[in-house]
């Protein structure tokens, strides 16, 4: 079976409730991380030719991020700076997952749980609206809508 980072959110969505407890917003965090990732990820590939990697040490993740944020397609191409914007959003969620996972003594309230899912729609938007072949047309860049209410409908 697989999924996708869809139904990633949509998880992440419905583990952070108004009563959630906190495991389950750090929980959601995670979730809400790991679909921006694969989302960032799928957009990548939607490039003519991969980003530049700066630094040979980095993991997977970093290796991604910095592809995204020095891309080698031209500047005249839209999908360069929604790469790099991609990047930008995919950090900020990181840091709060990283944050969620490794600072334990670290209160993560719902907010916070809000705004790494509510940045994970916001990235989802963007890569949606830019991962087909550019038309002539203008596409809007901003229609995420807020996480709230929660729901698992489609």
């Amino acid at each position: 079976m697989s999924i996708t980072p869809k139904q990633l959110i949509e998880f992440s969505q419905a583990l952070n409730t108004a009563n959630a407890n906190e495991v389950a917003r750090r929980c959601a965090i995670g979730r809400s991380y790991y679909a921006a990732f694969h989302l960032a990820k799928e957009f990548h590939a939607t490039l003519s030719q991969p980003g530049t990697v700066v630094s040979g040490r980095a993991g997977v993740h970093e290796r991604l991020y910095q592809q995204l944020e020095n891309p080698t397609i031209s500047r005249a191409d839209p999908k360069h700076f929604i790469s790099r914007e991609v990047a930008a959003i995919a950090r900020q969620i990181k840091r709060a997952r990283t944050k969620a996972d490794y600072e334990l003594g670290q209160t993560i309230d719902l907010k916070m749980a809000d705004k790494a899912i509510d940045n994970t729609l916001k990235l989802k938007a963007l890569v949606e609206s830019r991962s087909k072949p550019t038309s002539t047309a203008s596409q809007p860049l901003d229609t995420h809508q807020p996480s709230r209410p929660h729901t698992l409908a489609s």
